[in-house]
């Protein structure tokens, strides 16, 4: 157990560790602001960034060492929604092709809304009432209201959680699925490693609601000594990391593939949906059946996978037709994603060349089109379910 001097010593170093890398991240964002659009990103985590530092800077004007000005005493909490809201803006940045605001987002105003709503009857009161330092004669129902407000605060935050990161997830999962149907690599496209931060901003606040619950049963808190400091400083640290790096992987031409992007589609396994998407493309059965054909044909003659940087845009353009008819064509045609097809044009040239070839498994993957050996290993499986020296030992006379 920790003495009450040492608690308040991690606490402090722990904000103070907070605000410092929230300060420096804050910095290296303003000055990414002079990059080319979209910025998006950016903006989205500016604000999330300048929530965190007046969330810290409140946390130390209202420390038994600071004594800040009463009448902003509580009026912190109201920007708390603005973590979830920030959070889904900045996926929502980098999972689209044009980044951009619209009317509609007005609606994400709401939860602050209703979070003030929620603290306005304590936050109406004199700024010394609300920090205790003077005692008022409140009204039972005026009392009621303050009680009822905290915990309807409490609880519409949790929603919020739930709302805004399975938005998070949902866009995220979305994300994943299109950019195999627009890119051969998807190395730093998959954005797995955002999975993580919207996980931390999860776990987070769910950590802070135990903590109060196991402080009112009188249990030890969760956040003590040193866990204290490490709970201050890793959701600023955690992001910043990325914040400062973090680009839109998708370019602009991706946009009409992505039209449909808040409306998942069926599994393109399910053969009679995937039509359903291109409804309105004025493709006849006729013109898929002959574009299918040009496709194998060209794919075959040039070896076209073997390209490491090969797209949906690129391929479309080899064969002179639209990029949304190539993705309608390999949906609704060959059942599967533009990702796919082109790996099961490299795995079958693999295939051959570890037969009728010496080369060794990373030449043969770099010629195929690969840009790793391990993505080229773990596709090789998943396709032939044999590792290629398998497969080599096996097929070779």
């Amino acid at each position: 157990m920790f003495s009450i001097h040492e608690k308040l010593y991690w606490e402090h170093l722990g904000v103070a560790g907070a605000l410092a890398i929230t300060l420096f991240v804050l910095v290296g964002l303003f000055m990414r602001l002079r990059e080319p659009a979209p910025r998006m990103h950016i903006w989205a985590m500016i604000v999330f960034f300048t929530i965190n530092v007046c969330d810290s800077l409140n946390a130390f004007a209202y420390s038994d060492v600071f004594s800040g000005p009463n009448t902003l005493y509580r009026w912190n909490d109201v920007l708390i929604p603005g973590f979830m809201v920030s959070l889904y803006f900045y996926v929502r940045a980098l999972t689209s092709s044009v980044p951009q605001l619209r009317r509609a987002d007005a609606i994400h105003f709401i939860p602050f809304v209703i979070g003030a709503l929620c603290l306005s009857p304590a936050l109406i009161l004199p700024g010394d009432v609300r920090r205790g330092e003077t005692q008022a004669s409140l009204s039972d129902l005026h009392q009621a209201l303050i009680a009822w407000g905290e915990t309807a605060f409490w609880m519409f935050w949790i929603n919020l959680l739930v709302v805004y990161g399975g938005l998070c997830i949902r866009r995220l999962i979305l994300h994943r699925r299109n950019v195999r149907g627009l890119f051969s690599d998807l190395r730093g496209r998959t954005l797995h490693w955002l999975d993580a931060l919207v996980a931390i901003l999860l776990i987070l606040p769910l950590i802070v609601i135990v903590d109060e619950v196991r402080d009112l049963m009188d249990l030890s808190s969760i956040r003590d000594g040193v866990f204290s400091l490490l709970f201050d400083v890793v959701l600023p640290f955690s992001f910043g990391l990325f914040a400062l790096r973090a680009n839109p992987v998708l370019p602009e031409w991706t946009e009409p593939m992505l039209a449909d992007l808040e409306k998942p589609d069926p599994e393109p396994t399910q053969s009679a949906e995937p039509a359903q998407r291109y409804a309105r493309s004025g493709l006849q059965e006729e013109d898929i059946a002959r574009y299918a054909k040009r496709l194998e044909l060209r794919m075959t003659e040039g070896k076209l996978w073997r390209d490491h940087g090969l797209n949906l845009r690129r391929l479309a353009a080899e064969i002179a037709i639209p990029a949304i008819h190539l993705s309608e064509v390999l949906n609704t045609k060959l059942g599967m994603t533009f990702y796919d097809y082109v790996n099961q044009c490299r795995i079958k040239d693999a295939c051959e060349m570890l037969i009728h070839t010496d080369a060794g498994i990373l030449e043969i993957s770099e010629t195929v089109g690969f840009n790793a050996k391990s993505t080229f290993n773990t596709s090789f499986k998943k396709v032939t379910e044999q590792t290629p020296t398998q497969w080599r030992a096996r097929h070779r006379p």
